[in-house]
């Protein structure tokens, strides 16, 4: 007899749009080397198109993409942040 599982995964795709898709890009996907270390139940994909970046999650259970969603957009939104904060200042500098 053979055990056959039924595997089922959960996913979740993100757009974001920034000022400068680009720097975003770089500064969250050295992220993507951490996630072997963090468990396993999620894997993410990150690419860019020329207007956004796009976050794919995908995950053993519901738990699991809930926690990977909650770190990989705050990372972006962080990254996002800093990167307006940064224009601002460059724009009040005399």
């Amino acid at each position: 007899m053979n055990n056959i599982q039924n595997h089922k995964t959960v996913s979740s795709t993100y757009l974001m749009e920034a000022n400068s898709i680009d720097y975003l890009y770089r500064s969250i996907t050295p992220e993507l080397k951490t996630i072997g270390i963090a468990g396993g139940r999620a894997s993410v994909r990150v690419h860019k198109t020329l207007k956004r970046l796009v976050i794919n999650i995908k995950a053993s259970d519901i738990t699991s993409c809930r926690a990977a969603t909650n770190s990989w957009l705050k990372l972006a939104l962080i990254a996002t942040d800093v990167d307006e904060l940064v224009a601002d200042t460059l724009e009040q500098s005399p």
